[in-house]
């Protein structure tokens, strides 16, 4: 697990970026405490929930407030899976980013079949979460 110093050590948001809103629905406080660090040290706004179903709420509350979502596999009240089968039934048409540990391999084609941008392993390590964002910040 990367600790808040590795964290640290990623380089702030570069010039023509933009600045993205990320929702961070991960039930693990640490781990969401460090993907919220490390994504605000670059530049942009993560609101963080501790259930799929926030999540869910949150998301669908505004379809087009979201850039992001970056979602864990095992979550209560609604999986990750879950909750991406729910919002591919709207019109959300952001990112989404499944960073989990222990996917099966069925639960893995689950997630490509709903069309997911990325899925990273826990731990990633944190450059290679952010870069999951870059093709990302650079659209108009």
């Amino acid at each position: 697990m990367p600790s808040l110093d590795t964290a640290k050590a990623v380089s702030p948001q570069q010039p023509g970026r933009k600045s993205l809103r990320i929702l961070c629905a991960e039930d693990d406080s640490y781990v969401s405490q460090i993907v919220k660090y490390a994504f605000e040290q670059q530049g942009h706004f993560v609101e963080c929930v501790e259930d799929g179903e926030t999540a869910l709420q949150r998301i669908t509350s505004d379809l087009k407030f979201f850039d992001v979502l970056v979602t864990d596999h095992q979550m209560p009240r609604l999986s990750g899976l879950g909750l991406v089968s729910k919002l591919r039934d709207t019109e959300f048409s952001g990112l989404i980013v499944v960073h989990s540990s222990h996917l099966t391999e069925a639960e893995a084609s689950a997630y490509r079949a709903l069309a997911v941008d990325h899925i990273m392993s826990k731990p990633a390590p944190l450059p290679g979460l952010l870069s999951a964002l870059h093709c990302f910040e650079r659209m108009p």
